[in-house]
């Protein structure tokens, strides 16, 4: 390539990534659904007490629902009030700011003539697309700026209240999800559980805080002021000559090509199988350079620590004299998991599965606890400035005070903004939310049985996705680059038990997940988000949107498909 090329090539990469940085930084205050709607706009069917997402401002609101429960900058501005009809439960609106629009409602009140499917309907007619889960079935009207949540019984226990929109899902693509029948919260104990003869693992932990402040940012090195440490925290089981390593790891994100050399660095330790999977808590580095700063020096330590990790792990290898598993559904009154889950996407839209694997020693005593379920750790400010690992720390720190063994965090399904539902942003909240989290995940290990059949097996597959977004085209540029227009990534399955794990490279959606979950047999099914990869948002191709800000941070429409046709294929054991 001649100078002229390179200096245009130069250029042209750092716009692309100063724009990349940009539409993360300006969407930052967003956290609701975005809708134009004027005052001549046709009324939508349903208000939330007279109340117009997109038109009511704060002012109205105010004025409508009195003082709140609670109030406070939220990314945007986060309003609490108490239900109407229903005690301890609660009603939680999004503003664009403080004295801004009024942006969306999760409401536990129900709105009188909507209390059944049938009135629903009756009301709405058919909606544009159901998904039926275990515990409660959702009924999307988009187009109406509406979508329900009903319990078993078929009656309302939330509604989603957000700007009318076009209709999300498109009368050609499915209408229907039906995921009610796969096995869900307490299981009665298998008549002969099976042995998991042979079957060994190792834990450890350590620490990824960075050790200079020079590793970060410049933008942040002055402020800087670490809270809490990072840590990875590992698990490596072992059986018959196959070693799969299960990494839980405190940071924001890290690209494949960095991680590739710790898979490598692994494998010439005999760990044929390293996953490596990121919590994704905003409040640490970024080691990707999506802000225009890659540290270097950090990324390293990060492989240095992991290499570390897994000879600590693997020279403490133990039998395990049984495998223990739970998994439930976490309440959805209120259209989200009140006080821990939302999705400011799509509000109401959510799996909000927990699923806990616990490995027993021969003492009778927890080896180690695997935690899986999907929620952004992002309930401090953004940055580096005060770094800290979010929720995922004190959830784990819980686990082994309620004496877990080695706790390992595993992010599921994250993408679409499935966040946190915490009244603020400080850390009294983020350890409240942990600390809930954790209580969750003991009740569940109380209820954990062993498998009925035994399986340990793992298949990584070689992942290949076109990139179509110029504007994420920089960060998988010289670093990283293109093989034929396409990002290379892999991913993982992995039978542990009954357990089936599948690795996910990047925040997908939920709405991707439900249709691998079809696929997924087994007890309990987890999926491991931002394993071994970092891709940005990966978005149904139904779902995709012009100018909004997952999209801008996404490699396209087409990442969808093949990582879901990817996952359903290792399912299915076909080539």
């Amino acid at each position: 390539m001649n100078q002229r090329k390179q200096l245009r090539m130069r250029r042209f990469m750092a716009a692309a990534l100063s724009a990349v940085a940009l539409a993360w930084e300006a969407a930052l205050p967003a956290q609701a659904p975005k809708g134009r709607v004027t005052a001549d706009s046709p009324k939508p069917p349903l208000t939330f007490h007279g109340l117009i997402p997109g038109l009511s401002r704060a002012e109205e609101v105010r004025k409508t629902l009195g003082p709140p429960l609670s109030e406070a900058d939220w990314y945007a501005y986060k309003m609490v009030f108490p239900s109407v009809g229903r005690p301890g439960l609660t009603d939680s609106l999004h503003l664009s700011n403080k004295d801004g629009v009024f942006a969306c409602a999760e409401a536990a009140t129900i709105p009188d003539g909507y209390e059944t499917r049938e009135k629903i309907e009756a009301a709405l007619g058919r909606p544009e697309f159901e998904l039926r889960m275990a515990t409660f079935t959702l009924l999307d009207y988009s187009a109406k700026g509406l979508r329900f949540i009903l319990n078993r019984g078929n009656k309302a226990i939330g509604v989603a209240y957000f700007p009318r929109v076009r209709p999300r899902v498109h009368e050609g693509a499915r209408r229907l999800i039906d995921l009610s029948s796969l096995r869900q919260g307490p299981q009665p104990p298998p008549e002969n559980p099976a042995s998991p003869e042979g079957l060994q693992v190792g834990v450890s932990e350590v620490k990824l805080t960075p050790l200079d402040r020079s590793w970060i940012s410049p933008a942040y090195r002055e402020a800087y002021n670490p809270h809490d440490d990072l840590w990875a925290r590992c698990a490596v089981f072992e059986k018959d000559g196959l070693t799969v390593a299960l990494v839980g790891a405190d940071i924001f994100g890290i690209s494949y090509s960095d991680i590739r050399p710790m898979i490598e660095a692994a494998r010439e330790k005999g760990v044929e199988h390293l996953v490596f999977g990121m919590s994704h808590t905003h409040s640490a580095p970024d080691d990707i350079g999506v802000y225009g700063h890659y540290p270097a020096e950090h990324v390293q330590y990060i492989q240095q620590q992991v290499g570390a990790a897994l000879d600590q792990a693997r020279s403490s290898m133990r039998r395990v004299k049984e495998l223990r598993a739970a998994s439930r559904e976490l309440p959805m009154d209120g259209a989200r998991v009140i006080g821990l889950i939302r999705n400011a996407r799509n509000p109401g839209l959510l799996d909000p599965t927990m699923s806990v694997l616990q490995a027993i020693g021969e003492d009778g005593l927890p080896i180690c606890t695997l935690v899986n379920f999907a929620c952004h750790p992002e309930g401090l400010e953004a940055g580096v400035v005060e770094l800290s690992a979010d929720f995922p720390g004190y959830l784990c720190a819980q686990v082994r005070k309620d004496g877990g063994g080695q706790p390992v965090f595993l992010n599921g399904a994250l993408g679409g903004m499935v966040s946190g539902d915490s009244n603020a942003r400080t850390h009294a909240e983020t350890e409240k939310m942990g600390l809930a989290f954790a209580a969750l995940a003991k009740e569940l290990i109380a209820t954990a049985q062993p498998p009925a059949e035994f399986e340990f097996k793992a298949e990584t597959r070689r992942v290949e996705i076109p990139m179509t977004n110029e504007k994420f085209l920089p960060l998988f540029s010289e670093k990283r680059p293109l093989e034929d227009g396409r990002v290379v990534t892999e991913m993982t399955l992995f039978t542990l038990g009954e357990c089936r794990m599948v690795t996910l490279p990047g925040e997908v959606l939920p709405e991707v997940s439900f249709e691998i979950l079809e696929k997924m047999k087994g007890f309990p099914r987890m999926f491991i988000g931002l394993a071994n990869d970092q891709l940005g948002y990966i978005i149904p191709p139904y779902d995709f949107r012009q100018d909004s800000y997952e999209e801008s941070m996404s490699q396209g429409p087409a990442a969808a498909p093949v990582i879901r046709d990817t996952a359903i294929l290792m399912l299915e054991g076909l080539e």
